[in-house]
C-alpha cells in the first residue's frame, strides 16, 4: 500500500502556485518602480503607473486567494484556520500593504506616480520578508530551518 503525505495535496499545490504567481507579479511592479527612477518625463511615469495598476489587480487577488485557500487548507490539515504563525501574519501584512496601492482614487498621495512607485518598491520589501525573512529567520510552521 502506497503511503502519501496528507500535506502534499492539490490544495497545497494550488496555494503555492497562487502565491508564487502573486510574488512574481509584485516583482514586476517593483521593477516598474525602479524604471520610474530612470524615466524623466511625467507622461512616461504615469504610463508606468497605469501598467503597474493593471498588474497589481491580479497580483493582489492571487495573494488574497492564496491566503484564503491556505486558511481553508490549514483547517482541513491541522484543524484551525489561523494560527498567527509568522508566515501567515506576514502574508496578511503584505496583502494589506498592497491593498493601499489599489485605492489611489481615495488616497491622494498614490495619484503621484513618484510616490506610487516608491511605495511599490517598499511593498516589495514586504514580499521579500514574507518569503525569505520568515522562511530563513523566523520560526513557526512555515520555517525551513
Amino acid at each position: 500500500m502506497k503511503r502519501t503525505c496528507k500535506y502534499l495535496s492539490f490544495g497545497a499545490t494550488a496555494i503555492l502556485i497562487a502565491m508564487m504567481m502573486a510574488y512574481t507579479l509584485f516583482g514586476l511592479v517593483a521593477f516598474n518602480g525602479i524604471m520610474d527612477l530612470a524615466v524623466p518625463s511625467r507622461k512616461a511615469k504615469e504610463s508606468l503607473r497605469d501598467v503597474s495598476l493593471v498588474v497589481l489587480y491580479p497580483a493582489v487577488f492571487l495573494l488574497t486567494f492564496g491566503t484564503f485557500l491556505g486558511a481553508v487548507w490549514a483547517n482541513i490539515s491541522w484543524g484551525g484556520y489561523w494560527a498567527w504563525d509568522p508566515k501567515e501574519t506576514w502574508a496578511l501584512i503584505t496583502m494589506l500593504v498592497y491593498a493601499f496601492t489599489l485605492h489611489g482614487g481615495a488616497l491622494k498621495p498614490f495619484r503621484n506616480p513618484g510616490f506610487f512607485h516608491g511605495y511599490t518598491i517598499f511593498a516589495f520589501i514586504c514580499v521579500l520578508v514574507t518569503y525569505f525573512g520568515v522562511n530563513l529567520l523566523l520560526g513557526g510552521m512555515h520555517s525551513y530551518m
